[in-house]
């Protein structure tokens, strides 16, 4: 395996940023047919906390493969939404062809101050190498009075979510894959009180938050396809594994599958997001 190749290794001059549209890269299908359902749960709460309804003017932040955008444009809202990926936005036009859909990378959006009623993102804060930088630049493109709203992924990990890693700790051989680290002064602690504070620095008022739990339903099989089509961070790292460590990675997989596992084959897995909305002030 080649220095380029190993997955503890990245670019010295490499950004979060930089290597998240990596990961991501040419990723819209597999993360359609895996992670959009598992996603989708959070929705309604999101779309009541940015106060989403008919005629509402909508910043779907982040968008993937639209399933927030067709979300909000079924409650008669009119829909912008961004993303830094082009096969999800490819997707995400079908999905929702009366919403208007823009490849843009936050902070550098092209909207004006006060363009939009509500400015919404679902799991995406965790994608920014600089989450303050971006949260007051979506911030700004709301409108006096208007809702922003955000889900995470907590820092402790739910028993869904830490399948893959417990498989990897389990694996012997695995290389744990190294991303960039976030710029310090930017950086928050993911929890209710480190969310809610990240929404205050920013400038934003009437802070609340909130937790979801839900259990997604999948299959050992259907869940398996994002490690063997190596989508994310966990398929990426798992593409570039030696041969005999994918193997032994995928034996432990069903063993920790299994645990998770109905008798009638359904893969039972509890996940848990944070919520977080506030509302834009005047700040003269």
């Amino acid at each position: 395996m080649s220095k380029s190749e190993d997955p503890s290794t990245s670019s010295v001059s490499e950004t979060f940023d930089e290597a998240e549209r990596v990961l991501w890269a040419d990723a819209g299908s597999g993360y359609d047919a895996v992670y959009a359902s598992l996603c989708a749960y959070t929705i309604p709460a999101l779309l009541d906390g940015a106060a989403v309804s008919a005629g509402s003017t909508l910043l779907d932040v982040g968008t993937g493969t639209g399933t927030v955008a067709r979300a909000a444009v079924a409650r008669g809202a009119r829909v912008t939404a961004v993303d830094a990926e082009p096969s999800m936005l490819d997707l995400a036009r079908m999905k929702a062809p009366e919403a208007e859909f823009l490849l843009a990378v936050v902070p550098d959006l092209p909207f004006e101050p006060g363009t939009f009623d509500a400015v919404a993102g679902n799991f995406v804060l965790d994608h920014f190498g600089r989450p303050k930088v971006a949260l007051r630049a979506l911030r700004d493109v709301a409108k006096v009075g208007g809702r922003v709203a955000f889900t995470l992924w907590p820092a402790e990990r739910s028993a869904g979510r830490s399948v893959f890693s417990r498989t990897g700790a389990a694996t012997e051989g695995w290389i744990p894959r190294q991303m960039p680290p976030l710029v310090l002064a930017d950086d928050y602690p993911r929890t209710e009180e480190g969310l809610a504070g990240l929404f205050r620095e920013v400038g934003l008022a009437d802070v609340t938050t909130s937790v979801i739990d839900w259990d997604h339903l999948t299959t050992a099989d259907e869940w398996w396809m994002s490690m063997g089509s190596g989508i994310g961070p966990s398929g990426r790292n798992y593409q570039a594994q030696a041969p005999e460590v994918r193997a032994a990675f995928r034996e432990t997989y069903l063993r920790v599958a299994a645990e998770l596992t109905d008798e009638d084959g359904t893969l039972r897995l509890p996940y848990r997001a944070l919520l977080a909305v506030g509302t834009v002030v005047d700040s003269e």
